[in-house]
């Protein structure tokens, strides 16, 4: 046997030793993943309604909606699913963006006509006024509908909101870009396979882990939100179009007059606190409340005490 023969044999024994085992793993994982997929896309259409409206179809989930309505405007990435429970004192409201779910890109790329695209949503429902709140990357248009809808906005709360401009791609690029099987399988391992695990991964203070891992209902929180990004091909064009949009915000502040609530954790490394420091500096009767350790998943391990200022805040203004 020569030794380019040789030389080539190894090689490919080497292949067959390290590749073939994880292409063996893929087709086993494929059939439950298929299954999965299928039965998750199933359940978002199941659970959603939708209004056809002048600014085309907007899906959205919102049942039992009373005198106060809370508008939530879900983050980056994110859809209809990515929500809040119900509070003692308002209902929820919950639509997809434009570009995320069932909800078409065309009905409102720019933040500004995103807002109008809650505004149409709110009229078909007859909804007078609603409080709105913006989440991480839901903030820009939430603050648009405040701005351009003062007649209809009962108070703006931020919450972890993006507040100016920045380049937030490169860093999610990976998120941005991948394989709905891919993600299911790294998303399987972080939620599945313990809560130390999942503690670990997602929480970098200990004392927020420790947080996390008291209580079983924040750990549910924390998965829910993990798989509200999945399937990723089912929100890539929104996610892409806010990334773009992010680079080049142009919030009118000075037109915001209703009464706001700005909620920002101080270890939040995800959208820093400079963007909550920037809304407050710039919308006129707005408080900044800090959750002291709270990161961009501390909707998981500071329920309480941010569900309490929510409800005072909406108590206080109704």
């Amino acid at each position: 046997m020569s030794l380019e023969i040789l030389i080539f044999v190894i090689c490919l024994s080497l292949l067959s030793v390290y590749y073939f085992p994880f292409q063996v793993f893929k087709i086993a994982i494929y059939i439950p993943y298929f299954v999965y997929k299928t039965l998750v896309l199933w359940k978002l259409r199941l659970d959603s309604s939708a209004m056809i409206t002048h600014r085309g179809r907007i899906e959205y989930r919102g049942n039992g909606l009373n005198d106060n309505v809370l508008l939530y405007v879900h983050g980056s990435p994110g859809g209809y699913d990515q929500t809040t429970d119900p509070g003692k004192n308002y209902s929820v409201l919950t639509p997809s963006r434009p570009g995320y779910l069932g909800t078409d890109i065309l009905a409102g790329s720019s933040p500004e006509a995103q807002a109008a695209c809650f505004k149409a949503l709110i009229d078909e429902l007859k909804l007078d006024k609603v409080f709105v709140m913006g989440v991480s990357g839901g903030g820009p248009s939430a603050m648009h509908f405040a701005a351009q809808y003062p007649q209809n906005t009962s108070g703006l709360i931020l919450f972890e909101a993006v507040s100016h401009s920045e380049n937030f791609q490169e860093k999610d690029e990976a998120l941005i870009n991948a394989w709905d099987m891919d993600l299911f399988i790294q998303l399987s391992f972080i939620t599945y396979f313990g809560s130390k695990k999942l503690a670990a991964s997602m929480l970098p203070n200990k004392n927020n882990r420790a947080r996390l891992l008291s209580n079983k209902r924040n750990i549910e929180l924390l998965k829910k939100v993990i798989w509200s990004i999945w399937p990723i091909s089912r929100r890539r064009g929104g996610i892409k179009n806010d990334y773009n949009q992010f680079m080049n915000l142009d919030i009118p502040f000075g037109r915001i007059s209703c009464p706001t609530l700005i909620i920002h954790g101080s270890e939040d490394k995800n959208v820093d606190m400079d963007h909550a420091k920037y809304a407050n500096e710039k919308i006129n009767n707005s408080i900044l409340y800090v959750v002291h350790e709270g990161d961009h998943m501390m909707h998981a391990t500071h329920e309480e005490e941010i569900e309490e200022q929510i409800e005072l805040f909406i108590e206080s203004h109704s």
